[in-house]
């Protein structure tokens, strides 16, 4: 006859089991903490910092406040209508979003509107594509114009896709969208650089099928990759020769049509 009390092996695996437990958990922890602070340290050493003299013109522009939140930074025009759509930016990769605000604060100034400049994870904006829908929340936005640099470009569209009633256009700079956006209703002004040496021409070309029919595609003469915010030269890029009110003109003249 067997006996019904558990045999002096079947408790010690049942308590190994349970010491093991805490112990993978701790290794799982350590093993994302370390992936965390890898991304971070990476993130840091590796973006493109922006101008320091460009930064300081944005921040002490008198006629546009500067206000920094956790997630973004609002610019908001001394004259600006709250009833127009406001634009918000996600930056390019592993480009510090600081860059933005000299070319996002005059265009909000330009066309009266507030603007925003999301700060995203590891300066990637891929990690972060719902931001534009938590600053609406937060500053009770009704539509936007949703725009992005580069890798911030295809975050903007993949936005669209999901969310286009959120929208009233989309403004892709030296980038591309990786979506069908074919059915979207919103404006899609895209603007590239032909002296832009860093985007993948070959993925530009192909992904200009999964844009509306009567999307603007603008390809500017002088225009580089970099140009598009305040962070020097990327690696690879063009010379680009048209300066940072140039830049903004063509924005703004891209916009303001439509609105």
């Amino acid at each position: 006859m067997r006996s019904e009390n558990p045999r002096p092996f079947d408790n010690l695996t049942r308590r190994t089991a349970r010491s093991l437990v805490p112990r993978l958990l701790a290794v799982v922890f350590g093993l994302f903490l370390l992936g965390y602070l890898g991304l971070s340290a990476y993130a840091y050493l590796g973006s493109y910092s922006a101008d320091p003299e460009y930064l300081e013109a944005a921040l002490s522009n008198p006629r546009v406040e500067v206000g920094e939140h956790q997630t973004h930074f609002a610019l908001t025009p001394d004259s600006h209508d709250p009833r127009a759509p406001a634009l918000v930016l996600y930056p390019g990769g592993l480009v510090a979003p600081e860059a933005y605000l000299y070319h996002v604060g005059a265009t909000a100034e330009r066309l009266q509107v507030q603007a925003f400049v999301i700060k995203p994870p590891f300066n990637a904006a891929i990690f972060s594509v719902g931001a534009a829908r938590r600053i609406m929340d937060t500053h009770g936005l009704d539509r936007i114009w949703l725009g992005g640099h580069s890798l911030g470009g295809i975050a903007a569209a993949r936005y669209a896709r999901s969310r286009p009633n959120d929208l009233e256009g989309l403004l892709l700079l030296a980038s591309y969208s990786d979506v069908d956006l074919s059915g979207f209703e919103g404006r899609v002004i895209s603007i590239m650089g032909e002296d832009d040496g860093v985007i993948d021409r070959e993925n530009y070309e192909r992904a200009k099928q999964n844009l509306p029919r009567g999307s603007l595609l603008l390809e500017i003469d002088g225009m580089n990759h970099s140009g598009f915010g305040k962070y020097g030269q990327q690696r690879g890029d063009g010379p680009g020769e048209l300066d940072g009110l140039e830049v903004v003109s063509l924005i703004v003249d891209s916009i303001e049509p439509g609105r």
